[in-house]
């Protein structure tokens, strides 16, 4: 705080961040510069819409995400963003940063700098990419595995160098205005913004989210089995179901998940290992660069049924029909497990039928527990969960 008044700092600009621990911190530091006379201003940069201006007819927080939706994009279409104004990038003659701030340090050790370049300006280069090639097929081919045919700005909205905002006024200069209408009611990338949005209200309506707390009041009769060699399978890529393996390891070497794989990994652990998603959770944040704890949060209580707008608990996904689908020729898994560069195509799905066709052994573990069985125990628990409350 002295080093903001030894350099004569008037003003502090800073965007908000809504997690309980975030906006407390904030609080505080505004308290103790207005004591010096240092003015602060804070903006809602990470989101479309200020939090709290899209209520029910209670006036609280929607707690549908259809109904959140519908109300964000007749909002969105009512917001006239060409007026607003980019600030040229200005010069920095001084540097006014403290001399015991650390130097930042990625923890990484591979971190890739070609699928994530560093600043702003690779980051609207690599937005305007994707609108130009990917935007158009979104739809169709954003959950095939092996198509990059994601934006992978995800880490640019995390760290603050790219807005959603921002997105949109690109966009928009892009498109006519009737095809941008079109594209904010029916483009599925522009949903992903919102649903994203979706969790970001929420953090800022109910705080105790922070608290790793849940939306619903049955959550806490689920008896976990919090298996810990189960937890370090996955964790490692070595539970013996390749599509689950293949994105817990591109995680572990890129810290970037495809957002399919996100969701069958998730289902995987909660409801097939019937782990608590709170362990998810907290290996997730410890590893993706583009960690966001209220999208972290509302995704994996999202995937174990217990948030608000959850899937239904009886909703489980499997992971050998899913990489039939979404990995059809097995390329995404067997570059992520060199152990199955070999494996056929009819078997790549699932190495135990290989095992067994073939009668030949490969370094890759078998299947460390039956789809079948642990779904109908994990829908027994969550059923009789909901029933006690």
């Amino acid at each position: 705080m002295l080093n903001f008044v030894k350099k004569k700092v008037e003003n502090l600009y800073y965007n908000y961040e809504y997690g309980f621990f975030e906006k407390k911190r904030d609080d505080l530091i505004e308290k103790k510069l207005k004591i010096h006379k240092i003015s602060s201003y804070g903006f809602h940069s990470s989101t479309l819409i200020n939090p709290g201006s899209i209520k029910n007819k209670h006036n609280t927080m929607y707690v549908r995400y259809s109904s959140f939706q519908e109300k964000c994009i007749i909002t969105l279409l009512k917001k006239n963003f060409k007026s607003l104004t980019i600030f040229k990038r200005k010069k920095i003659f001084k540097n006014t940063f403290c001399s015991h701030i650390p130097l930042f340090k990625c923890s990484l050790e591979n971190f890739n700098e070609q699928l994530f370049p560093i600043g702003e300006l690779k980051a609207i280069k690599k937005l305007k990419i994707f609108l130009k090639k990917k935007l158009k097929y979104y739809n169709i081919n954003r959950n095939y595995l092996s198509l990059n045919s994601t934006s992978m700005l995800s880490v640019y909205f995390s760290t603050g160098i790219l807005s959603p905002i921002r997105c949109l006024l690109i966009i928009h200069r892009y498109y006519s205005n009737t095809e941008y209408e079109q594209l904010i009611k029916n483009c599925r990338w522009i949903h992903e913004l919102i649903w994203r949005e979706f969790f970001k209200h929420l953090l800022y309506f109910y705080p105790m989210l922070s608290y790793k707390k849940v939306l619903c009041n049955w959550e806490k009769n689920i008896k976990w089995n919090n298996n810990k060699k189960n937890l370090n399978a996955w964790k490692k890529g070595k539970t013996g179901f390749p599509i689950i393996d293949s994105g817990m390891r591109q995680l572990n070497k890129i810290g970037w998940m495809h957002n399919r794989l996100r969701m069958i990994t998730a289902s995987f652990l909660v409801k097939n290992l019937l782990i608590d998603w709170r362990e998810g959770e907290k290996y997730f944040m410890s590893k993706l660069i583009d960690g966001d704890m209220a999208l972290n949060n509302g995704g994996w209580q999202w995937i174990s049924s217990t948030g608000y707008n959850h899937m239904p608990y009886f909703r489980v996904f499997n992971p050998i029909l899913q990489s039939k689908e979404f990995d059809k020729k097995g390329k995404f898994i067997k570059k992520h497990i060199p152990e199955l560069k070999k494996t056929s195509l009819i078997n790549i799905h699932n190495p135990d039928l290989w095992n067994k066709n073939d009668k030949k052994k490969i370094n890759y573990p078998h299947t460390i527990i039956n789809l079948k069985s642990s779904k109908k125990i994990a829908l027994k628990i969550f059923k009789l969960a909901r029933y006690k409350s």
